[in-house]
């Protein structure tokens, strides 16, 4: 699917106290590529200037974020809704990490051709959500964090959720080697005929019975390095500058 065709999960903060806080929430989601974010019922209200400069260039998310009244109203046209909490045990709604709603969100998203809209709420900076809020939610996310120190910051958390999501997009940069192109062996075999004669010259094979043993060593040495064109003419200049030098 292209990515332009994926919907996207909307984020909704509940009640948050500080604007700040959704400036910085605003940043981490747009770090991920993420865009459309809600309120319910912001502390402050809104707009609020506060949240301006936190989000920096996410200025366009805090601006064009809407605000609604009530959990049930901002979730109104979402299929998947999932509750951020330290509280699992709740109503028996099944937990999830995070890791596990961004593959459950992408593969809604292709099982229904693109028309499934998730949303990911988040509670107060004090207390979280509360009952109430997350009895609208299908799922509940979860951090496993470490058990002596679990809390994090309502921005933290977003992020947390934000880069899952990311990462396990179809697009998703898995290394960054993508578009790396090893030599071609007849190049890399070139180098090491030529390398072997070098060094043979030099007196590197004192013992010539262990001369194919150390050559088997040197080539798997190059042959894992996985070289590119570029990097086996750069040795080729190598053994070049040593042979003028010598010379």
């Amino acid at each position: 699917m292209a990515e332009e065709n994926v919907i996207k999960p909307v984020i909704v903060l509940v009640q948050t106290q500080m604007a700040v806080n959704i400036g910085m929430c605003a940043r981490a989601m747009l770090n991920c590529g993420l865009d459309e974010l809600r309120l319910v019922a912001p502390r402050d209200g809104w707009p609020n200037d506060e949240a301006i400069a936190p989000a920096t260039d996410a200025k366009r998310i805090v601006e064009s974020a809407k605000v609604y009244s009530t959990v049930a109203e901002a979730v109104a046209d979402c299929h998947q809704v999932y509750a951020a909490t330290a509280r699992i045990r709740h109503l028996n709604t099944p937990a999830v990490t995070a890791a596990e709603a961004a593959t459950e969100m992408h593969q809604a998203t292709l099982s229904t051709d693109g028309k499934n809209r998730p949303a990911v709420l988040f509670g107060p900076e004090a207390s979280g959500l509360d009952n109430d809020a997350m009895s609208h939610a299908d799922r509940l996310l979860h951090y496993p964090m470490n058990p002596e120190f679990t809390s994090l910051n309502l921005a933290q958390a977003v992020l947390l959720f934000s880069w899952e999501w990311w990462s396990n997009r179809a697009e998703a940069t898995m290394t960054y080697e993508q578009g790396w192109e090893a030599a071609p062996r007849v190049e890399l075999d070139h180098y090491l005929n030529r390398l072997e004669s070098e060094l043979e010259k030099a007196g590197f094979f004192p013992n010539p019975e262990k001369r194919p043993n150390t050559m088997q060593k040197i080539r798997a040495l190059f042959s894992r390095s996985n070289l590119s064109s570029q990097e086996v003419n750069s040795l080729q200049g190598i053994i070049s500058a040593l042979i003028s030098k010598r010379g």
